[in-house]
């Protein structure tokens, strides 16, 4: 299992090694994972990733999709229908997605070529939203890097959130890498 210490030592490296412009979509993702135990770590400690960044000279932007749901579900107008009848979410989950989405496209479209966009929160999305959908609706998008908190298992290419569903085959970059187990 790899420490924290672990995990941004990983990233600096990372962050440190020359941006290309000409990067595709797959190579401008980078997917932090960690053991789910190490999720209050990782969000409490996001601020050295911040700071890894910017002494790399690049900028740092943070979205926190914890708090997204809930938010989303007390503005949506048939609120009190769905607390009376979750059963009900299911018929919503597209809608979700396509909100979440575009949440996370007017986040990139703030960031420069030069930027990094921490998206931390992921596992609060389990049985809301995948986080493989999210990512290949969004790769194009992403201007700088995009930088994903995985709570969960990388091993061979594969990524499975929070260890309870099957995996899904990513070609982000995963820090750390597979080698560095």
């Amino acid at each position: 299992m790899n420490t924290f210490d672990d995990i941004l030592a990983a990233y600096t490296k990372q962050v440190l090694l020359p941006w290309a412009a000409d990067t595709p979509p797959v190579g401008r993702i980078w997917v932090v994972w960690y053991e789910k135990a190490l999720q209050r770590r990782f969000t409490g400690r996001l601020g050295e990733f911040e700071h890894a960044t910017q002494k790399a000279g690049h900028g740092w932007h943070h979205l926190d999709l914890a708090p997204w749901f809930g938010k989303w579900i007390a503005r949506h107008e048939f609120f009190a229908a769905l607390v009376e009848q979750p059963k009900e979410l299911r018929g919503l989950l597209p809608d979700i997605e396509d909100a979440l989405v575009s949440d996370i496209k007017g986040a990139l479209a703030a960031c420069s070529p030069n930027d990094v966009l921490a998206v931390d929160g992921c596992g609060a999305l389990f049985g809301v939203a995948r986080i493989s959908t999210l990512i290949s609706r969004i790769a194009d998008s992403v201007p700088g890097r995009l930088l994903v908190g995985f709570p969960g298992k990388h091993s061979g290419g594969v990524y499975r959130l929070l260890d309870a569903r099957d995996g899904w085959n990513y070609h982000a970059i995963p820090i750390p890498p597979d080698n560095a187990l």
